[in-house]
């Protein structure tokens, strides 16, 4: 509200503006009501142009009124985003051009316009400036400004005042908000006052009007003048054409009507739809799943993560679809099995409000393709596809023989039995500790798997394990052992699923994405962030690394902690976890921001953990208030380790001699050109000790438990999701979802309450950066930010479990 007021003082001086005293002739409706406060549609054009491209991301609009003794009048409007361009006959009198262009967010955003009047009589032109603010500081309440003539133009030789116009409107069904998303938009309230400088007071024009929708896409408007004005429209919307009537007058004589007709991009959720409009929704899903799009390469293999955001998106878009009856959801080879828990409620969700779900495997299944369809009401296969690798395992290579005959030594301290990462360079077979880790994953991983197959499909367990051996299978097979429903092919998928929905064995079916909906809300709060932190855990900004990949920088996420905590709105912040750990500084800077942060603020951090949380990626979320992990979250990890490769033996094996100049006797265990000796050897323990015991410390304090008693689950020990809630290193089972349900709850927001949640996610380069690169050395810089050698790691390796 302070912006707005500064904003409209900055434009009242600008122009040069005396205080208003009069007001000019209010804009004829288009459909009855118009308000510069509430119009966000094509007719913003003549309205409000900071309205433009609120409501629909595109718009054509076609509009004619016949006037008592004045010219008919004929607009067009065309809008794409915050672009539109209008053109208004009145008659044979002249015509006028509109070219507007409006920005900014739904709470507050400035729209310019440009008319150019052509009399046709004089054949002369003029060209008119208008401004326009539009402000919705709740979903209740919207304010508006618009300044006319600007420039004061001459048209027919007589100078246009400058023109105020100021207004509000109010939902009153919105200030409930449990109610402000559906019937809190049906109800409209405005007042527009218009004023012309040096005009009368008396003059002033006030326009009092109202939206009330009776019925889904039934609309009646009207509006009433200070003057004797009166209009009453009504409107019959679609889902993407509205056709609208009009009669109204504008004092004792001037009487008029009209008819409106538009067709728009963005779907209305409450219309007038037939039933050849309903549809199935296409869902695709495939690739990695994770929290943010990453793709890098380092020296273990390349990443590639696809967010799974826009599932869910979907998914949600379905469930509240009125006009969407089921979902196809065509599974391609999709990965990370915690991310697919968290996928299954929505799929849940649809099946029990009516809306049947078939999963359709065109080329094969593996585990977590069969995952995430079982949740799904009906499986279908096609016939040649060959589901294989339904079993587990796990592979662990290690390559100290191979380093040894090219002279090369990698040193390694760590504390805790259980702590692997990296030894797979330093020792010849799996130690007993890592087994026993390895095989209780899997054996964990295994029972969740086979307890949903079996609760999904109403299997018996040894069935359902018969199939999990790894062997290739037929889709007959699994759909013989009714792992599956059938073998067939798209068609057959899409008539099965017509069936369920009762549309017929060809039901229309739609891509929800290529189909915005219409935005009818004034307002969606934002009183909870969302911060991601994704990557190997690094100092400094968040980038790339040729050994741990994409990498979470600490300077990086500790900012984006800075502003979710600091945001006026923010009332709780969600931290979003999917990293196996890295550097032990920069976990440590990143749990001190949290704790430093939650203390100033004081406000909740709620921790949700995705597929990993290990190591750095437990210590960063051991602050937080509540701690929520997925069954198939990997987490814990509680240890410390560090690494120095040595090529002391691959110089002697080449002839190179070395001599060394220290200043200090314990330089040399610091250069990877020697072998640690055995005194080295111990105080590099003996400081792995020192951290190790911090991060147990930091723990205990943080989860309210004894240090011995987060000592007997640490030791580098990774555990999955429910073994860690037995162990108290979590609070609950449960996916973002749920976080962001806890941290409304500690926001204070109503149950029932729609809210758009403030996301902070991994910056993505820009277009000029990804195209040139930056300079050459700092890229090569940012591409081999190795460990320092020796340097205190709370890393988890990634093979460690299944």
């Amino acid at each position: 509200m302070r912006r707005l007021s500064a904003l409209l003082a900055f434009a009242l001086l600008a122009a040069g503006a005396t205080p208003p005293a009069a007001a000019a002739e209010l804009p004829l409706p288009l459909y009855g009501h118009e308000s510069a406060a509430a119009t966000d549609d094509a007719g913003a054009l003549y309205v409000n142009p900071a309205g433009i491209g609120l409501r629909y991301p595109a718009e054509l609009l076609a509009s004619w009124a016949m006037l008592e003794n004045a010219p008919d009048l004929a607009r067009w409007a065309a809008t794409v985003g915050g672009l539109g361009l209008a053109y208004e006959r009145a008659g044979d009198l002249g015509h006028t051009i509109g070219l507007a262009q409006a920005a900014g967010n739904e709470r507050l955003r400035l729209g310019w316009g440009v008319d150019w009047r052509v009399d046709d009589r004089a054949h002369r032109t003029v060209t008119d400036h208008r401004l326009g603010l539009l402000s919705h500081p709740s979903p209740w309440l919207a304010l508006g400004a618009v300044a006319e003539h600007l420039f004061e133009p001459a048209v027919a030789g007589a100078r246009q005042d400058r023109a105020w116009t100021l207004a509000a409107g109010f939902r009153p069904l919105a200030l409930d908000p449990a109610r402000a998303h559906g019937w809190g938009t049906r109800l409209t309230l405005t007042a527009d006052l218009m004023m012309t400088e040096g005009a009368a007071r008396g003059d002033a024009r006030v326009r009092m009007g109202a939206e009330f929708e009776a019925a889904p896409g039934l609309l009646v408007r009207g509006a009433l003048e200070d003057h004797g004005g009166a209009y009453l429209g009504l409107t019959l919307r679609g889902v993407n054409n509205t056709l609208a009537a009009q009669r109204g007058s504008a004092g004792r004589h001037a009487r008029s009507s009209g008819g409106t007709v538009s067709v728009h991009a963005g779907e209305e959720r409450t219309a007038l739809a037939s039933r050849a409009q309903e549809r199935v929704a296409v869902v695709r899903a495939g690739g990695d799943l994770g929290d943010d799009a990453m793709s890098g390469l380092s020296l273990f293999g390349g990443t590639d993560v696809t967010p799974a955001r826009p599932l869910h998106q979907q998914l949600e878009r379905a469930l509240d679809d009125p006009l969407t009856r089921g979902v196809f959801l065509d599974v391609r080879g999709v990965g990370n099995m915690a991310q697919i828990e968290e996928l299954r409620p929505r799929l849940e969700r649809l099946r029990r409000a009516g809306k049947p779900v078939v999963a359709y495997l065109e080329v094969g299944a593996g585990r977590a393709d069969l995952y995430l369809a079982s949740a799904c009401d009906r499986i279908v296969m096609a016939p040649e596809a060959i589901p294989s690798g339904l079993g587990l395992r796990a592979e662990r290579r290690y390559y100290r023989g191979l380093l040894e005959r090219l002279g090369v030594k990698v040193e390694r301290t760590a504390y805790g039995k259980y702590k692997s990462a990296y030894r797979n360079f330093s020792v010849d077979s799996t130690p007993p500790a890592d087994r026993e880790a390895i095989e209780r994953n899997l054996e964990v991983s295994q029972e969740l798997f086979v307890r949903a197959l079996c609760a999904d499909r109403k299997l018996g367990r040894e069935r359902v394990l018969g199939f999990l051996d790894g062997r290739p299978w037929r889709a007959e097979d699994l759909a013989a052992a009714g792992l599956l429903d059938s073998a067939g092919y798209r068609e057959d998928a899409l008539a099965m699923l017509g069936r369920l929905c009762g549309m017929g064995e060809k039901p229309r079916t739609a891509a929800l994405p290529k189909r915005p909906a219409a935005r009818r809300e004034w307002l969606l709060p934002s009183p909870v962030a969302i911060v991601y932190a994704q990557g190997g855990i690094e100092t400094g900004r968040s980038g790339g690394d040729l050994l741990l990949g994409p990498t979470l920088g600490s300077t990086t996420l500790i900012e984006q902690l800075e502003r979710a905590f600091r945001r006026r709105e923010t009332r709780a912040v969600v931290l979003r976890v999917e990293s196996p750990g890295g550097s032990a500084l920069a976990s440590d800077l990143i749990h001190h921001a949290t704790l430093r942060l939650k203390r100033e603020t004081k406000k909740p951090l709620v921790v949700s953990m995705g597929s990993l949380a290990g190591s750095g990626g437990y210590y960063i979320s051991s602050g937080g208030d509540r701690i929520y992990a997925d069954r198939f979250t990997r987490t814990g990890s509680i240890g410390v380790l560090s690494i120095k490769p040595s090529l002391e033996g691959f110089w002697a094996r080449q002839g190179v001699r070395q001599d060394d100049f220290d200043r200090g006797d314990w330089m040399r265990a610091w250069s990877v050109h020697h072998d640690w000796t055995p005194a080295e050897q111990a105080t590099a323990d003996s400081a792995t000790l020192r951290f190790y015991r911090r991060f147990v410390e930091c723990v205990a304090t943080d989860r309210g438990l004894s240090w011995d008693a987060v000592d007997a689950v640490a030791q580098g020990r990774v555990w999955m999701g429910e073994d860690a809630l037995e162990r108290r290193l979590v609070d609950e089972i449960g996916g973002l979802e749920a976080a962001l349900g806890e941290a409304r709850r500690r926001a204070g927001v109503p149950a029932g309450a729609r809210i758009r949640p403030f996301e902070f996610r991994r910056p993505q380069p820009g277009l000029l950066e990804r195209a040139v690169g930056g300079l050459v050395r700092q890229a090569w810089d940012d591409a081999v930010r190795l460990p320092e050698p020796g340097a205190p790691l709370y890393w988890m390796d990634a093979d460690e479990t299944p």
